[in-house]
């Protein structure tokens, strides 16, 4: 009996349900900034270390000033990156809760040329996005 009238309800009501058009109104969206972890940059050579340092810093800055993304600051890193051709801990910056990893380094050579390498990590699939980048120019 339950079924019955049941199945007159629906067949009753279906078409006064289904004949008003959905309305859906959004009033704001909720963007959660990516938690990243930039560790200072690696300098090559003794002429870098500032260079590293300011760089690390740039990057730092742009990314968090774009409000897309959230730093997480130096002292909360359980590692620390000591070679940039080294494999990535990912599980010790999991632990932190970053979902990417940029890492780099700087060299400096006698005649003033400065050459920058950077790489992306996407931390919870621990992998590199891309295959990096290289740039070089003079300090000025």
């Amino acid at each position: 009996m339950f079924r019955f009238i049941f199945a007159v309800f629906i067949i009753l009501h279906g078409g006064i349900l289904s004949a008003t058009p959905l309305r859906i109104e959004i009033t704001q969206g909720v963007i959660e900034p990516m938690p990243f972890a930039v560790p200072v940059f690696i300098a090559e050579t003794p002429n870098a270390v500032e260079v590293a340092r300011n760089l690390t810093s740039v990057v730092r800055n742009d990314l968090t000033g774009t409000g897309l993304f959230r730093e997480i600051p130096s002292s909360a890193h359980v590692s620390k990156i000591t070679s940039f051709s080294s494999p990535v801990q990912f599980s010790d910056w999991q632990v932190i809760n970053a979902d990417a990893l940029i890492t780099g380094s700087v060299s400096v050579n006698n005649s003033g040329k400065v050459t920058v390498m950077f790489r992306v990590y996407d931390v919870f699939s621990q992998q590199e996005l891309g295959s990096g980048l290289k740039f070089s120019g003079s300090a000025n």
